[in-house]
């Protein structure tokens, strides 16, 4: 890695970066305090849910009964931001970090200097996990305030907690497939619509697979399978396999990302 490099790209993404990350957290805080404003009225909404069949109930991250406690209301919600806006922002990241440097006709300068390929990548890798991290920490401490302050410290904190790491993990996913496409197309700048695309529509298809139940199987093709956000559940805990696969996921899409860039020609 190249601390000049490190330390250039973090201020050419700090704008976006403050963006998505106080967005987030503005939504989050609206959401809770919504809840805590309305939660007679907010309740009287799950008479509906109740109704729905349990396969479109699953879908919609809602269980009968869920939103009585804080943390139900929480993981509910936690979906759309996370997982969803979170993972747009980690693919965007993981697709412009390096496709901006064709884009911008700048990368012939990038590669002119005394640095291989390899410390060029490793930097522009340290940058969008930084991001990722540090976008997750300031939501996972905006939500232990909000859910502490609600239904308890002691009885939110380790949930919560839990409840983002997967959140992290599935952050780092995107943030590592966007980098893989970046490498494997050309002017992958381009394309930055698309791959948040992707992000959404693996959501969609998880959507789809749980409502109809019919090939469940392929809902491990999702990263989504690998969240467990059944925070009420009592034995609720970081379960290491869903952790394990997504880790290999990453580590597999980082190896196939040097691996191509390393061949890749660079438009310039």
């Amino acid at each position: 890695m190249n601390s000049n490099m490190i330390f250039h790209q973090l201020k050419r993404d700090l704008k976006v970066f403050l963006v998505v990350t106080l967005a987030l957290a503005f939504f989050y805080a609206v959401t809770m305090l919504l809840y805590t404003a309305m939660k007679d009225s907010i309740l009287g909404v799950t008479d509906l849910y109740s109704n729905i069949s349990p396969a479109i109930q699953d879908a919609l991250n809602f269980k009968d009964g869920q939103w009585n406690h804080v943390l139900g209301f929480y993981s509910t919600y936690f979906v759309y931001y996370i997982p969803l806006m979170g993972g747009a922002y980690s693919i965007y990241l993981g697709v412009s970090i390096l496709s901006r440097e064709e884009q911008d006709k700048t990368a012939e300068f990038l590669l002119s200097k005394p640095v291989g390929r390899a410390e060029v990548l490793s930097s522009r890798i340290a940058v969008m996990k930084t991001y990722i991290f540090l976008m997750n920490l300031v939501i996972w401490v905006n939500g232990v305030i909000w859910t502490g302050f609600i239904g308890g410290f002691e009885d939110t904190f380790s949930q919560v907690t839990i409840l983002h790491i997967y959140g992290l993990f599935i952050c780092m996913f995107f943030g590592f497939l966007g980098l893989l496409i970046s490498v494997i197309m050309k002017r992958a700048r381009a394309i930055i619509g698309t791959a948040v695309g992707i992000v959404m529509g693996l959501y969609m298809l998880d959507m789809i697979l749980r409502i109809t139940d019919k090939v469940p199987f392929l809902l491990y093709l999702t990263p989504f399978k690998y969240m467990n956000i059944n925070l009420l559940d009592t034995d609720y805990q970081l379960e290491i396999w869903r952790l394990a696969v997504l880790t290999g996921s990453v580590l597999l899409m980082a190896g196939l990302s040097f691996l191509f860039y390393r061949r890749k020609d660079i438009l310039v």
